[in-house]
């Protein structure tokens, strides 16, 4: 897949408040301000002009070198660069046609190359609760314009990669999901049962039955609170894929949706079974992602030592 190249990188405000966000990426066209100078001013690059206008509006000489260099940015900005703004909780991108500053009854503008858009090159949308901190905290910027200093991140989120520390991460956490499962093998049967027990329970569900209560095909009876839809898990310290089939062949559902069968060390005809929609075999590989993502690893620990 091809990546996104970028020259440089900004932030752009449509509007004081967002006023002309939609407007702006319905026509695929960037707003901008400084109403007060004229557009022949700008695409003549007479910015002496513009600053002297620019100090007569306003005292801030630092506001006045911030704004006259945020317009220089959006003159001078060619089809290398990416701009990027927030609208209806997702990040939008575009690149700058070629051509001038125009206006219309409106306000000033420049033509977006193309279109803005709310996805990386994959086709995912980018949200803003799923994109970098260090992308997502220029919402909070309270000027029009600034360069995207993260621009690393925002080449790896447009470009549909990961970013270096994502990759350390995901490491780190399956080489923790290795060890885990290696651990596992080491519980006493009963810690085994309330370990499964633990996990769904940690995922939300309620237990109806007591742990270990003698039930025809389960072990465990869980009711999932939003829908009140039932669930069975069965545990079992070993079983090949002889049992499994009984109980899958067994399981009528009688009022549950589906059975869990759990199994603490399974063989090598288990481990090749398939699950169906009503009897789902759970083995040790996925029961240590659980045990990493419900924060179980410590109760392992002290279980094994």
């Amino acid at each position: 897949m091809q990546e996104v190249q970028i020259r440089r990188a900004y932030y752009i405000k449509l509007g004081r408040g967002g006023m002309w966000e939609a407007d702006s990426l319905a026509r695929n066209i960037m707003r901008i301000g400084w109403a007060k100078n004229s557009v022949a001013d700008i695409n003549s690059h007479n910015w002496e002009i513009i600053e002297t206008q620019l100090r007569a509006e306003q005292k801030n000489h630092g506001a006045v070198t911030r704004d006259l260099n945020a317009l220089r940015e959006i003159k001078a900005s060619t089809q290398e660069d990416v701009w990027i703004t927030f609208h209806a909780s997702r990040l939008w991108w575009c690149r700058l046609a070629a051509g001038q500053v125009e206006q219309d009854d409106v306000s000033k503008f420049r033509r977006v190359m193309g279109a803005w858009s709310d996805q990386d090159i994959s086709g995912r949308v980018l949200h803003i609760a799923d994109i970098p901190r260090t992308l997502s905290q220029l919402q909070g910027f309270r000027g029009t314009v600034c360069a995207v200093r993260a621009a690393d991140s925002l080449h790896c989120l447009l470009s549909a990669q990961r970013s270096f520390p994502y990759h350390a991460v995901a490491d780190a956490r399956d080489l923790l999901i290795s060890k885990t499962q290696a651990a596992l093998g080491q519980l006493h049967w009963k810690d085994f049962e309330l370990l499964v027990d633990l996990l769904f329970r940690k995922a939300g569900w309620r237990r109806l039955s007591v742990l270990g209560e003698t039930m025809k095909y389960a072990d465990l009876e869980l009711e999932e609170p939003v829908t009140g839809e039932r669930y069975q898990v069965q545990i079992k310290s070993s079983a090949d894929a002889a049992e499994f089939h009984a109980y899958r062949d067994q399981f009528s559902g009688q009022g549950f949706r589906k059975l869990f069968f759990v199994v603490h060390n399974p063989t090598k005809t288990l481990s090749e079974a398939n699950s169906t929609a009503s009897v789902e075999l759970v083995l040790p590989s996925r029961l240590a992602t659980m045990v990493v993502d419900s924060g179980l690893v410590s109760w392992i620990l002290a279980k094994i030592r």
